[in-house]
């Protein structure tokens, strides 16, 4: 079988299926935005609980960005791409372990988002650092899910040019986003699961009777360990470090369910990745000589039968854009949190209504960016290389009390190092990774200079308080 050979979908019938998930994303906002209050629109009045947390907190980690990529390393390495999801769930059951003290100190100060919760913690510089490396990451992260949601849509619909098809996903995610803020975010989280099972179940079941599973597919070193252990400190330490997930564990009605959403989390991703790896796989079957990062698309669009196929992209389409609502609010409202803690103008100003721009104008940019740029591995390793360079700092901090300069420092060091590090266009799972190492020996060299640095300066200070008392 070969691409020119494979049926294409039928229009009719995947626009019905469209139909219907556009209508229950949009009516969930429209419902979810009744008698909606500004901290409903913000952080959905911090009461989020049951099947609620356990979506937002599963969806937001398996969605276009990470199944294109999980794919793209399953078509080329079999079962060893499961360290990515291995790392996940590990990364999850240690935030649980954690989550308590953070949730208690952001009740506490009423953080809306990481930046605010960090300049409570180590005051303006160190917040402003936050917001850079976090906005920067989440700026590529939306860009990503943008290239992937356009290229689904655009091969359900293939008269639909690749940059309308974009711009649709942006118009879709805007319309709910603008209505109920994260309290839509949640609740399309949960739709989003259902679908997410929905589609890896069916999928998965199907192409597994038709694929033949080599050996060596199933041989967990065959990446390599360099790159197996990379994928799996990029996905467990990125975790800890991910402000999606500090804002959900914000919303959290309290400890206990904070801790009850990341352990489902934390057992239902790595079973639904086990399941949809048949789909690399089979792709490797029958295409051998695709491009890894179009293994994902080419799998829905050209190994499924008629019907299931046109429900199958449009539940990869729903997939895609699982994360776009989250990513999209919580770099809003980094943005809107900023500008009331750190100009005096905008104090006073409605949280919602800044939010609401602040969504359109990051759209619209990410939009842009995604139809002029599709390498989605480079790009998706240099985000990652971001995101592991706060996790020294962020881990430390839960145990111990660092020094605002030597947090400061470090974390511009490691910006520069990981600047470096994209500009040298060669990220892979191992190279990625070398972010952590820098971010960890700075922080921790400067801590100890800056230690040192007041041990010696309190003599000094004590001397003239003794000789006044004489």
């Amino acid at each position: 079988m070969n691409l020119a050979q494979a049926a294409q979908p039928s229009v009719s019938l995947a626009l019905f299926f469209f139909a219907i998930y556009v209508l229950l994303a949009v009516g969930i906002g429209i419902q979810a935005a009744r008698r909606e209050s500004e901290e409903d629109f913000m952080i959905a009045e911090r009461r989020v609980k049951g099947l609620l947390i356990i979506g937002t907190m599963t969806a937001g980690m398996f969605d276009g960005a990470v199944l294109s990529i999980y794919i793209a390393y399953v078509y080329q390495f079999g079962f060893s791409a499961m360290w990515f999801f291995l790392g996940l769930s590990f990364g999850f059951l240690f935030f649980r372990s954690v989550a308590g003290r953070i949730k208690a100190r952001a009740d506490a100060v009423k953080a809306y988002s990481m930046p605010e919760y960090f300049y409570q913690v180590f005051g303006r510089r160190c917040g402003i650092m936050f917001s850079i490396f976090l906005v920067t990451q989440f700026f590529g992260y939306l860009a990503v899910n943008f290239i992937i949601s356009g290229k689904v849509l655009h091969s359900i619909f293939p008269a639909l040019p690749y940059t309308v098809a974009v711009a649709v996903g942006a118009a879709i995610i805007l319309t709910y986003l603008i209505l109920a803020g994260f309290k839509a975010v949640v609740r399309t989280d949960l739709y989003q699961l259902v679908i997410m099972i929905v589609m890896v179940v069916t999928v998965g079941a199907y192409l597994y009777k038709g694929t033949a599973i080599r050996s060596e597919d199933l041989d967990l070193t065959r990446m390599g360990a360099g790159n197996a252990i990379g994928f799996f400190v990029l996905s467990s330490f990125g975790i800890l470090v991910a402000p999606d997930l500090w804002q959900r564990v914000f919303a959290a009605r309290d400890v206990r369910t904070v801790r009850y959403g990341f352990a489902y989390a934390a057992s239902l991703l790595p079973a639904l990745a086990l399941v949809i790896t048949v789909v690399g796989l089979a792709t490797k079957h029958y295409f051998p000589n695709l491009k890894s990062e179009d293994a994902l698309v080419a799998g829905f669009a050209y190994l499924l039968p008629y019907g299931f196929r046109e429900f199958g992209l449009v539940l990869l389409y729903a997939v895609a854009l699982s994360s776009s609502d989250t990513v999209t609010f919580v770099v809003s409202s980094i943005f809107t949190r900023d500008f009331q803690n750190y100009c005096s103008r905008y104090s006073e100003d409605s949280m919602r209504m800044l939010t609401r721009r602040f969504m359109i104008g990051f759209v619209v940019v990410a939009m842009v960016t995604a139809m002029l740029y599709s390498r989605i591995l480079t790009l998706a390793f240099s985000l990652a290389s971001l995101n592991l360079a706060l996790f020294p700092v962020v881990f430390g901090t839960l145990f111990w009390k660092l020094r605002e300069r030597a947090v400061f420092w470090s974390l511009v060091a490691t910006l520069l190092g990981v600047a470096v590090l994209c500009a040298g266009r060669s990220l892979t799972p191992e190279t990625a990774t070398l972010s952590f190492p820098v971010a960890l020996v700075s922080l921790v060299a400067l801590h100890l200079l800056w230690r040192r640095a007041a041990r010696q300066d309190e003599p000094r200070s004590r001397a003239p308080a003794e000789s006044e008392r004489t």
